[in-house]
């Protein structure tokens, strides 16, 4: 049953102001606030562990930096003034053609072109009286949906209008203090994975990290052949110029280089974006050249970031979730001994999960006809106008 609530309009962006239960001994509020300048943000991220890479304040400015959205940071503060929750919100302005449902419309999202977002709270309490606030907001606008993105399954229960779709998993591996304990799936994966990583060191493979913002374009362009073998749309390189500002000085992302060695010269195939946060390592993003996947760079990667990983503090390694059109992909992330990681979308309305489901498979055929024959800077271009609403 919904808590009852008072609506308070002032100048210093109150949303609301709620009695959630008789065990509250005064009321708290939600507000809008500013994570640029507020250090209450980041202060209240440290201290709990449902935050991630992707609330975090470098994450976010990277969005804003993407396309010059502004954020919109609701927070349950209570009376002393302190942070008891908090959700990050950016506004999408859809596709203006009707594809997919949900990931496709106008949206109030937490968080857009990212993994996961939704509240951070000390309650379940707190979780609603966000939740809720964000659905008000969602509703302000005619035709705006709310989208929440997260691992866990939110109190719905004490939420009007907001519904969950059960999301592709991500696939997750733990991660041992030793790397002697690590165990890549079965033996076959291991013998496989072995095998993979030998072949790429007599290639004369060996990796370090990008140091430069001039490494970090170059291996850009091996990101755009991934995806266009992939036939996933890419993201700007404004994003990745925005990440290397914003995470990388903090030791939150890494673009981990492989480089071929051939007397006494060296040629970039491949390399991959790591990012680290509170005890999770995800496999971000990839890139490596269309002439030179024999070589097996990622394998190579992959390897020795994940056995880097042990006894590094890292407790899992985030592997990211597969769509269904990509089963070789799957195979790729399950070898390692990754594990499905259930994800929920909630959204603020009522159409189903087959809708969405059919309007992917449709949307995935139309790309995959034309996508694999565009030159790469077409890809880029229309890669950024899709995310520009998405």
């Amino acid at each position: 049953m919904n808590a009852p609530k008072d609506v308070i309009v002032s100048p210093k962006r109150i949303l609301s102001s709620v009695q959630p239960s008789a065990s509250y001994s005064s009321r708290v509020r939600i507000v809008e606030i500013d994570f640029h300048t507020d250090k209450r943000y980041e202060e209240f991220l440290a201290s709990h562990a449902g935050s991630c890479i992707f609330h975090q304040l470098g994450w976010l400015n990277a969005l804003e930096m993407e396309y010059g959205a502004k954020c919109v940071l609701l927070a349950c503060e209570n009376p002393e003034g302190n942070l008891e929750g908090v959700m990050p919100l950016l506004y999408t302005r859809g596709l203006p053609f009707p594809v997919g449902r949900h990931e496709t419309a106008r949206r109030l999202s937490s968080l857009p072109r990212s993994p996961l977002g939704g509240p951070v709270s000390t309650s379940k309490e707190n979780t609603a009286l966000l939740l809720r606030a964000a659905v008000e907001k969602s509703r302000a606008e005619a035709g705006l949906r709310l989208e929440v993105k997260t691992q866990v399954q939110l109190p719905t229960d004490l939420v009007d209008g907001l519904v969950c779709t059960i999301w592709r998993p991500t696939y997750v591996l733990e991660i041992p203090n030793r790397p002697e304990d690590l165990k890549f799936g079965d033996a076959r994966n291991r013998h496989n994975i072995n095998w993979a990583v030998k072949k790429a060191i007599k290639q004369g493979l060996k990796l370090r990290v990008a140091e430069s913002e001039s490494e970090l374009r170059a291996w850009y362009r091996l990101y755009l052949e991934t995806m266009r073998r992939n036939v996933v749309p890419p993201r700007p390189l404004r994003l990745f110029m925005a990440m290397w500002k914003n995470l990388a000085p903090r030791g939150s992302m890494q673009l981990q280089l492989a480089e071929q060695h051939d007397g006494g010269q060296r040629r970039l195939v491949a390399g991959s974006v790591f990012l680290t946060f509170g005890g999770t390592v995800w496999y971000a993003f990839t890139g490596v050249g269309d002439a030179d996947l024999s070589l097996h760079a990622n394998d190579l990667i992959l390897w020795d970031s994940i056995n880097n990983a042990c006894g590094s503090g890292a407790r899992w390694f985030d592997l990211g979730e597969v769509a269904e059109e990509h089963p070789e992909l799957l195979r790729f992330k399950t070898k390692w001994g990754a594990q499905p990681k259930n994800q929920y979308r909630y959204y603020s309305n009522e159409e189903t999960e087959s809708d969405l489901v059919k309007s992917k498979i449709h949307t995935t055929k139309l790309f995959r006809s034309v996508w694999q024959h565009l030159p790469l800077q077409m890809t880029a271009r229309l890669g950024d106008w899709l995310y520009s609403r998405l």
